[in-house]
């Protein structure tokens, strides 16, 4: 099916209006003649002329006969009628039309010349004088016979006139029924056209939304399979590790122990691609999701400080610039993962000593920036892939885009910018801003509440930082969080002895409790340190 032009509308609406506009003027065109006809009404004055001529004829008749001066003033009074009937005849576009009915003919014309010559005779007439009288009736006998001839001229005319404007209005209702009909017509076509790209729209909508699902399912199974072939990779390269790091405890020589490190390299670096498999499959699914929480600047460089030095960057300068918030909130782990991508990506064609990263904060973000040296032009395709650029060969996205791509998912998962700048001294930068806010540092008091003290102290090492204190179990003051082992023996009792001791403290349970509705908030697997760090902080700072 061919789609309809989106210009055809707006033609078939010219056209219509077009008919419409036609049809009005040709109508429009009639009624104003038909109007000036009746107007003019050329019959009518013709034929007044003719009347009050008889009628000053018969007023001459009567001063003949009564020889009085009223009859003599009736006579002046038919005069100035007529004369004013003939003067009419040389003004406005009804004389213009008279005089044309007279042309070749001169009947107006002697008329006219005859009543300025017997104005003065009039004035002057008595009523006894009947020889001016009786030639004046002579004359005027003979202008009778001229006017009534003049009169069957305009007779004929004005009939002829009329003839016209009814041919002419027949013509136009004629079309004016063309017109209609082809509007009609017009109007059918439209909607015809209008029904058809309208179904031809819902296909499209229908078919666009067919590939669309059709995309989502073939985007969820290679999702699930990169998911699936992760984990299926990463148990035997984990019993692959294993024995090395074994193997590396043992009296090695020197050729051995770097095999063994090589090694052990080549399998943090599978370790790392697998990681970034299944983030990139969560990422295609919409699974991956940001854990703020308060964290430390100075932590976040010392984790992205070792683990570059395990992938053989040790040398590589790391720093915290001054003026630099000591705690922000954010994802640490996935902060650290971008900057770790970003610069192993870089350190693939530049050494250690031309590249160093930094942390700072603009107030409102934490910016990290990767400051590199001069180098050579190999690194500039890198840089047009990192920074997500069309232009670049095929063979290098397939071989190198795992870790931008990663970092740029991750950016714009923390509505971040990823830029490449100038730097001081000709050097190029590369520059990542990540909202994150600063954190007020306060100190957090923690009771524990454990089954035995030996499992109080693994709590209190693992999480012990400058910010954490611990409670005695005797001490009456207010703490923060109440950390709950849930084997403890009868929850409810436990719990309401707790909330009077401690009241306004955050309740954490560790493990998964009978009862979770009595708590704050759950850590299902007490041995996960970093989700409790983060329940803790991110809890308390709320």
């Amino acid at each position: 099916m061919r789609p309809t032009p989106r210009y055809l509308g707006l033609i078939v609406l010219l056209a219509m209006a077009g008919f419409a506009a036609v049809g009005f003027f040709t109508i429009r065109r009639d009624v104003e003649g038909l109007r000036v006809i009746s107007q003019d009404n050329i019959l009518w004055s013709a034929t007044q002329m003719e009347v009050e001529l008889l009628r000053f004829e018969l007023s001459l008749a009567e001063l003949r006969s009564d020889l009085t001066e009223e009859a003599l003033e009736d006579v002046r009074e038919r005069f100035d009628i007529l004369w004013s009937r003939v003067f009419l005849m040389n003004r406005g576009r009804v004389g213009q039309v008279m005089r044309g009915y007279d042309e070749g003919f001169g009947s107006l014309k002697k008329i006219a010349t005859y009543l300025e010559e017997i104005d003065p005779v009039l004035q002057a007439l008595h009523p006894e004088d009947i020889v001016t009288i009786e030639r004046m009736q002579v004359e005027l006998e003979g202008f009778q016979q001229e006017l009534r001839l003049y009169t069957l001229r305009v007779v004929r005319a004005d009939t002829a006139a009329s003839a016209l404007v009814r041919d002419r209005i027949q013509s136009s209702a004629q079309t004016t029924a063309i017109v209609s009909i082809a509007a009609v017509l017009l109007s059918v076509l439209s909607l015809f056209l209008i029904l058809r790209e309208n179904r031809r729209q819902r296909e499209l909508v229908r078919l666009s939304r067919q590939h669309a699902e059709e995309a989502e399912l073939s985007s969820r199974a290679k999702s699930r399979f990169l998911t699936m072939m992760s984990h299926e990779l990463r148990n035997p390269l984990n019993g692959v590790l294993g024995p090395l790091a074994l193997l590396n405890q043992t009296e090695l020589g020197g050729v051995q122990q770097r095999l063994v490190g090589q090694a052990q390299q080549c399998g943090r670096s599978m370790l790392q691609m697998l990681a970034g498999l299944l983030d990139y499959s969560e990422m295609q699914d919409g699974r991956l999701f940001l854990v703020r929480a308060p964290f430390s600047v100075a932590e976040l460089c010392n984790s992205v400080r070792e683990a570059l030095a395990s992938d053989g960057a040790a040398d590589l300068e790391v720093k915290v610039l001054p003026e630099t918030p000591d705690r922000l909130d954010g994802d640490v782990d996935r902060i650290c993962q971008i900057f770790v991508h970003l610069t192993e990506f870089v350190l693939e064609a530049r050494p250690t000593e031309n590249v160093s990263l930094s942390f700072g904060h603009d107030g409102k973000a934490l910016v990290g920036e990767i400051a590199l040296g001069a180098g050579d032009a190999t690194m500039d395709w890198k840089l047009d892939l990192l920074m997500g650029l069309s232009d670049v060969a095929a063979d290098q996205v397939s071989a190198d885009a795992l870790r931008p791509l990663i970092s740029r998912g991750l950016i714009a998962t923390a509505r971040g910018m990823l830029s490449l700048e100038d730097g001081p001294g000709g050097r190029q930068v590369i520059r990542v801003s990540l909202p994150a806010a600063p954190v007020k540092s306060e100190r957090i008091r923690i009771h524990l509440e454990t089954r035995s003290s030996a499992l109080a102290t693994i709590y209190q090492a693992a999480l012990r930082s400058e910010r954490v204190t611990f409670a005695e179990p005797e001490d009456t003051e207010p703490v923060d969080v109440v950390l709950v082992d849930t084997t403890s023996v009868g929850e409810d009792p436990l719990m309401s002895r707790l909330r009077e001791r401690f009241p306004g403290a955050l309740f954490v349970s560790l493990g998964l409790p009978q009862k979770p509705d009595i708590f704050d908030d759950v850590v299902e697997i007490p041995s996960d340190v970093n989700g409790l760090r983060r329940s803790i902080f991110s809890r308390v700072a709320s």
